[in-house]
């Protein structure tokens, strides 16, 4: 059964089973059979299995030499096999991303706490998307100063990588071309997309001291109105009725939030 053959090589990508099938939701005594072929996932399960894997429920049931020469197979196979040896050990990391990451793939709204203004959040638009074979970040932070009005514009661009359950994010500030700021997410039960809890280290905008933050990503969508949602950036008093509530939950630490 080519759905078998094709799961395993996807599974070989993965340091677990065990840990894609807890992401999944899937028993591992069911997802077993399915990888040795004595039984084929329903239609509800395909879906989630090839929602896990950033594929399509059709493409996993190609021809087992189709699918292994499918552009994004072979892209995840290539940075799977490369690990970090080499002079390009640090590039592969972001190599073959393109199908673990393509559920996250869209914009999103990013809220952290700010070292430079206090009692304050940060909300920042980042957007990921596939770009030369790899996952792209851009972001974009705007913030007014209270107290003299002053502007404080930061742009970001960087790659993204899904590596032990774990997205990483590594962005360079393109504008002052002083900083390199990495975010680390955790996605957090089945199916969770809606909101990205981590943390980020990172520098402040006025006395670039490095700090680090609890982050929260709120997921926008692929096709959203951008102008309203860049609305939403800016700096923001940490009891601002404007924020997104489920979001400063996290940032203040709440385990409960949010709930898929």
């Amino acid at each position: 059964m080519s759905i078998a053959a094709n799961l395993r090589l996807l599974c070989s990508t993965e340091p677990s089973i065990s840990a894609i099938c807890r992401r999944i939701g899937i028993n591992r005594q069911q997802f077993n059979k399915y990888l040795n072929g004595s039984s084929r996932p329903s239609a509800a399960n395909l879906r989630r299995i090839a929602l896990h894997f950033g594929v399509r429920p059709a493409e996993l049931m190609l021809p087992q030499e189709e699918f292994e020469n499918h552009p994004n197979v072979t892209s995840l196979l290539y940075g799977a096999a490369q690990g970090n040896v080499g002079p390009d050990g640090f590039d592969s990391a972001f190599l073959g991303q393109t199908i673990p990451l393509r559920r996250y793939l869209g914009y999103y709204l990013s809220y952290f706490l700010s070292h430079s203004w206090e009692n304050s959040v940060i909300c920042a638009m980042v957007r990921l998307d596939e770009y030369e074979g790899m996952v792209r970040c851009r972001s974009l932070e705007r913030s007014v100063d209270p107290e003299d009005g002053s502007l404080f514009l930061s742009k970001y661009s960087g790659r993204v990588a899904f590596l032990g359950g774990r997205i990483f994010v590594m962005e360079f500030q393109t504008l002052a071309r002083d900083a390199l700021v990495e975010t680390v997410l955790n996605p957090i039960g089945r199916g969770q997309l809606s909101y990205l809890r981590g943390v980020t280290f990172g520098i402040t905008s006025r006395q670039r001291t490095p700090f680090t933050s609890p982050i929260a990503w709120h997921y926008l969508g692929r096709d959203i109105d951008l102008r309203a949602a860049m609305r939403k950036v800016g700096r923001f008093d940490r009891h601002s009725r404007q924020l997104d509530l489920r979001a400063l939950k996290i940032l203040s630490g709440d385990s409960a939030a949010p709930k898929p």
